[in-house]
């Protein structure tokens, strides 16, 4: 089998040399004290973070913050480097294989590794994880954007083989994230419906407690197989806990006293701790979508473009910024994939603030005497306070917009979901693989594509740009996708995020704290005494 399989291969990529750490013998794997002056081992990291997690199960978690809670838990089949590019040193798969005759990739995995649960990770774990993805019953978030997969085949036991029904050249991505999560299949097994907040995967820290809305506290896996670039073992830190605190100016007030020791500044506070000498910040531009209007274009009376136009025209991104982010945000200037994303292309014709245009679009619904609908949104203040000023804004044109605000979960699910509202004022992870965003809530099926409209013109263009293994070629796919949703206004992207991560200068390693993804990971972060 394994000589067939290599006359099928055309070329390969990703065939890292085995890391350092797969060289080592067992015993210089322990623990050990790190070099005199270099990282300590120990100590508890308390972070304060504004939204609790929808679930701990990665694939079922419907909201972008999630990611906060389960990259401590999990490894993915395919990590990435903050450009991501595939990190073999840092993935459960150590190298890989893509062939094109037929489609497939086969994956080498890492050996040795364990779940949390104390079951070996091996290709039938893969194999289980791949499959309860894409079984429709699971309603896995990242289904749609892994549907390419046709098979997986275990080879041997740390061999695995994707059967693709095309190439898939946002694989890699796409596998870097909720996609490509290991959970243990005997725990999601033995604990059905209670796995979301009990998790097993082979990452850095274990769940020891999870307070619903309040706060989830991990402690150090002892047995993760992850080194550092000298060889040491990680984690460094024994414990983490990351408090849900959703008033900002509490979390603020938090790290300033101590309470905490890392959080993402609000914008108001920026220019404060900036002038603190005890805090260090580290900035991520474009680290998301701060503010964007999202429709479901097949719900009245939104479903009418020329009406999806008129607001998209009546609403001054420049004020809002300047009111509501301190003009620390950055106006967006293309589509749903922000600056510092290598698919980020200014556009010159998207929807811009034009009073005058926004009435014409209205005349062309036959709606110049105005309409009534009701938008939803989610307990964030600065969503809040958008989302009043859109309101007033909306009013000088003849729209009255109410606005319903849910907390974040019940927001997604009733908007994406329900069919419950025409527009969803949110704010948008940061996913710099582009396909996440264009499978998930462009193509027809897509989990946040609210409407699931038939679009065959879009889904072929999804399904190109994820196909083709050139970039410069995918970028090109995805400029003309965003022709289509900024030109149609299914997203109407306002305000681009800036990430600060603050913390005291005892938390180190703080610039490794922030992943591809602008999200936070605690496996390098170490405190001095």
């Amino acid at each position: 089998m394994l000589l067939l399989l290599a006359g099928l291969l055309t070329f390969v990529v990703g065939c890292a040399p085995e890391s350092r750490a797969d060289r080592l013998e067992p015993a210089a794997l322990a623990p050990r004290p790190p070099a005199v002056g270099g990282p300590r081992y120990g100590g508890h990291l308390r972070v304060g973070h504004s939204l609790e997690p929808t679930s701990l199960d990665a694939i079922l978690g419907r909201s972008g913050a999630d990611a906060y809670f389960w990259r401590q838990i999990f490894d993915q089949l395919v990590d990435a480097d903050p450009q991501l590019n595939p990190r073999p040193e840092t993935s459960l798969a150590t190298s890989w294989e893509i062939a094109t005759d037929p489609d497939s990739i086969t994956f080498h995995l890492r050996e040795g590794v364990v779940f949390h649960d104390g079951t070996p990770f091996n290709a039938h774990a893969v194999k289980t994880n791949i499959e309860r993805i894409l079984d429709p019953e699971t309603v896995a978030t990242p289904r749609a954007s892994l549907a390419v997969i046709e098979g997986v085949q275990v080879i041997d036991e740390y061999t695995v083989r994707f059967d693709l029904a095309r190439p898939w050249g946002a694989g890699f991505g796409m596998l870097a994230d909720r996609g490509g999560v290991m959970s243990s299949p005997a725990a999601i097994e033995a604990l059905g419906p209670d796995y979301g907040w009990n998790p097993s995967g082979t990452g850095p820290f274990r769940v020891k407690e999870v307070i619903t809305g309040t706060l989830v506290h991990f402690v150090r896996n002892e047995d993760y197989w992850g080194r550092d670039e000298h060889g040491n073992q990680l984690p460094y830190l024994d414990e983490v806990t990351i408090r849900v605190i959703r008033d900002e100016t509490v979390r603020a007030a938090a790290l300033r006293t101590g309470e905490i020791d890392v959080t993402y500044l609000p914008y108001k506070d920026v220019s404060t701790f900036e002038r603190d000498e005890r805090v260090r910040i580290e900035t991520m531009p474009g680290g998301g979508i701060a503010l964007t209007l999202v429709f479901n274009v097949d719900k009245p009376p939104l479903d009418d473009v020329n009406v999806r136009l008129a607001i998209a025209h009546a609403v001054d991104p420049t004020v809002i910024n300047r009111a509501i982010f301190f003009d620390r945000a950055i106006e967006a200037d293309a589509g749903m994939w922000p600056v510092g994303s290598w698919v980020h292309e200014p556009d010159g014709e998207r929807p811009t603030y034009d009073v005058d245009k926004a009435r014409q679009y209205l005349e062309r619904a036959g709606l110049e005497s105005g309409l009534e609908f009701t938008a939803v949104t989610h307990h964030n203040p600065l969503l809040v306070s958008s989302a009043e000023v859109v309101r007033a804004m909306l009013k000088k044109i003849g729209i009255h917009m109410d606005i319903d605000v849910l907390s974040s979960g019940p927001a997604t699910e009733r908007f994406n979901h329900g069919q419950e509202y025409p527009m969803f004022i949110t704010s948008w992870s940061r996913y710099p693989e582009p396909d996440w965003m264009a499978s998930l809530a462009y193509k027809s099926d897509g989990y946040y594509n609210p409407g699931n409209v038939l679009r065959p013109d879009v889904d072929e263009l999804v399904e190109l740009g994820a196909s083709l293994y050139d970039n410069d070629a995918r970028k090109q796919v995805y400029i003309e996708l965003n022709r289509t949703v900024l030109g149609e206004a299914w997203f109407t992207p306002l305000l681009y995020g800036v990430t600060f991560a603050a913390a005291p200068g005892r938390v180190r390693n703080l610039d490794q704290l922030m992943g591809w993804d602008g999200k936070m990971n605690f496996a390098t972060i170490w405190l001095e005494e």
